[in-house]
């Protein structure tokens, strides 16, 4: 008993980004900018692992996104036991997770920065097709892929706006 309930802290610390879940106002907002900050971590302790351009590209890189998502989905899962809540929103791995996505291969600098996080929150709150859909899927499947379909959308607009106004 005492073990399972020990987990089960774990699973709720992990899958609300270390207590950012508990944010009062905007979780999810809370959690992606905490997904921001552990980006730039990441950056800061691994340079070169993060990569700032698609040639920086890494396998490693691409296996270290599809842990955090599939771990994002087990934690979710888990998450939603616990707290006996579909996608509850204490879970916020999803709005960290998606982050990574929306600067994937992109450099790093302070309006890129801004205009991809108020990008990936108005794609994760807005759900445009088939965002709202994804969220419809079983379990951690669900919380995690309309997050990583939102993550795309913004990746792409961030994208051709870096290239459009040459940023």
């Amino acid at each position: 008993m005492r073990s399972s309930r020990r987990r089960g802290r774990g699973v709720k610390l992990l899958a609300g980004v270390f207590g950012l879940g508990y944010s009062p106002v905007a979780p999810g907002t809370v959690g992606a900018a905490g997904g921001v900050g552990g980006l730039l971590l990441l950056r800061w302790a691994f340079p070169g692992f993060v990569p700032g351009s698609w040639p920086e590209l890494s396998a490693g890189y691409l296996i270290f996104l599809a842990v955090f998502f599939l771990a994002g989905v087990q934690l979710s899962t888990r998450a939603e036991k616990e707290w006996r809540q579909r996608d509850d929103h204490r879970i916020v791995i999803d709005e960290a997770f998606s982050v990574f996505i929306t600067f994937l291969a992109l450099p790093v600098t302070p309006l890129i920065l801004a205009a991809g996080f108020i990008l990936n929150r108005v794609f994760d709150v807005a759900k445009p097709f088939p965002i709202r859909k994804l969220e419809r899927l079983p379990a951690g499947w669900g919380v995690m892929a309309d997050d990583l379909m939102a993550g795309i959308y913004s990746r792409i607009v961030l994208g051709l706006l870096i290239w459009g106004l040459r940023l």
